[in-house]
């Protein structure tokens, strides 16, 4: 999984200085997001969380992401880009009306990513923080 990477606080770290507001929007049960996030090492990173709790259905549908972004305060669409590793979570993101970026570490090639809906792909976060200045996140709508 993707969040165990040491890379993936990194990243998250790496997005604070250019303004971005990060949101966590799992799947997961609210009571599993704190061990999630503690393993991932983002607790402190977020602005704002969401968890299958919050949603009335699970990806694809994009319950999850409308709720992360009334936490965020309702940001325009085009500002917002979403992080994921499988096909679900471009789905749901773009029934949002939100931008994903493909991350292939969650086992998924880039075709079924891409086919989706996400805009770019990377291999994990490291090869995203690397390549931050060309991605998605760093040409966001300002």
């Amino acid at each position: 999984m993707c969040s165990r990477s040491p890379w993936c606080a990194s990243c998250c770290s790496g997005c604070r200085p250019t303004g971005c507001g990060i949101a966590l929007a799992s799947s997961a049960k609210k009571d599993e997001l704190a061990t999630y996030k503690k393993v991932a090492r983002i607790d402190d990173l977020l602005l704002a969380e969401t968890s299958a709790d919050d949603a009335e259905k699970s990806k694809p549908n994009p319950d999850i992401f409308e709720a992360a972004m009334q936490r965020l305060g309702s940001p325009d669409a085009e500002q917002v880009v979403v992080i994921g590793d499988t096909p679900h979570d471009a789905e749901a993101a773009g029934k949002a009306g939100l931008r994903t970026v493909g991350l292939l570490c969650g086992g998924w090639p880039e075709g079924p990513l891409r086919q989706a809906g996400c805009v770019a792909t990377f291999h994990d976060p490291a090869d995203l923080l690397a390549q931050y200045e060309r991605s998605p996140l760093a040409r966001r709508a300002l």
